[in-house]
């Protein structure tokens, strides 16, 4: 018995065969179109470096035709200081290790430089051969508007450090003109009281014009404004040191210095055990010698002045509070005592200048505090800062 090959026994493997090798030649005539037209340059190479393929985009970044680039090395189109980084990539592909995205300087065929990110990826063909794809990216306009963006915020950066040292010169020029000017003033008033001493010592009791006392109160009271203006910029100049201040101690300090205060007078103080805070213990000093002494100056036309320190503690802050049972105040005009030269009462009952408040809201903001007053009119007052648990140094 015969075969006879023109049977359609013996026809149906060659047909299936036939119709395999057409899908596998239209899913590579697909995988070849999707290759050449990727909206990204793209490029298949050996692992010598060699182009065994790239796609229009990736002729048109070099401006050159694909067929003149094949077999050709792709380093031979990037400038000298980037062929070691393609290699590197290459190196770290093949070997199976970690290929990230890596930067290389293209050189076009009218001699311009452009700067590509290329991305690498394996590529498998059907005969085992390994080959690189790799995705280039330019980023040229990038890179430039980055170098832009560098240079102007590296020149914002110096203009900003030129006025910053003006103002510093400003500053220093300001306490130096301050400084000067306290001292030749406080020498003026000097000799200006010394002269109006010697002339009341020399005058009998009648003879003793009413002007004048009135020209010694007003030398008195500029003496005790210019203290008081340098005590001001002391507190504010401050180089403060942040560390754990136990506020028993500072108080006791504080107690001492206003005992000329308490002098003749019938003062009950009572308080709490106190926190230890993260603060500058001079800082801490001046903020409960001005509460306490404000509270013992409004509280002393009083029979019996009752002090008494406040603790509360909140989340992140604690409050410090100094309340008085003295003259207090009308809550509309609260903020007018922590203003520079602020007065709550007429100068002629209570004197001062005005500027203890002023010191113990700008120190407590300094750190990221705040300062703030309670009060009814002859009902007493309480004063209080809150001083943060993390102050901002």
């Amino acid at each position: 018995m015969t075969h006879d090959p023109s049977s359609p026994a013996s026809t149906a493997p060659l047909e299936s065969l036939e119709a395999q090798v057409r899908a596998l030649q239209a899913e590579v005539a697909q995988a070849r179109a999707l290759f050449q037209d990727a909206p990204h340059a793209t490029y298949l190479l050996d692992d010598q470096a060699r182009l065994e393929d790239l796609n229009a985009q990736g002729a048109a970044l070099i401006g050159v035709t694909p067929g003149a680039l094949r077999g050709r090395l792709l380093s031979s189109v990037l400038s000298a200081d980037t062929r070691f980084a393609l290699g590197a990539l290459l190196h770290r592909m093949f070997s199976g290790q970690d290929a990230r995205p890596t930067e290389v300087r293209l050189v076009t065929a009218s001699g311009t430089e452009r700067d590509l990110l290329l991305s690498a990826s394996l590529h498998v063909r059907s005969a085992g051969t390994r080959l690189c794809q790799l995705t280039a990216t330019d980023v040229t306009a990038f890179k430039s508007a980055h170098q832009t963006l560098l240079s102007t915020t590296q020149q914002l950066e110096q203009d900003l450090e030129r006025q910053l040292g003006r103002f510093a010169a400003l500053g220093d020029e300001y306490k130096e003109v301050m400084l000067a000017a306290e001292r030749e003033l406080g020498t003026t008033l000097t000799r200006e009281q010394n002269v109006l001493s010697l002339m009341h010592r020399q005058s009998t009791p009648d003879g003793w014009p009413r002007s004048l006392g009135h020209v010694t109160q007003a030398v008195q009271d500029t003496q005790g404004l210019l203290t008081s203006l340098k005590g001001y910029m002391q507190a504010r100049l401050i180089r403060a040191r942040l560390w754990p201040v136990d506020l028993n101690k500072v108080l006791r300090e504080v107690l001492r210095e206003l005992e000329p205060l308490q002098a003749e007078r019938t003062v009950h103080l009572t308080c709490p055990p106190l926190p230890v805070l993260h603060s500058d213990h001079q800082v801490l000093h001046i903020l409960l010698r001005e509460y306490l002494a404000n509270a013992l100056k409004f509280t002393r036309t009083w029979p019996e002045a009752r002090l008494h320190l406040l603790v509360r503690e909140a989340e992140q802050e604690y409050w410090i509070g100094v309340q008085d049972n003295g003259v207090g105040f009308n809550m509309r005009q609260k903020d007018n005592a922590f203003e520079l030269f602020g007065r709550l009462h007429s100068a002629e009952r209570y004197e001062g200048p005005g500027l203890g408040l002023t010191v113990v809201r700008r120190l407590c903001e300094r750190f990221g505090g705040r300062a703030w007053g309670e009060g009814r009119e002859d009902q007493g007052a309480t004063f209080w800062f809150a001083w943060p648990k993390a102050p901002t140094p």
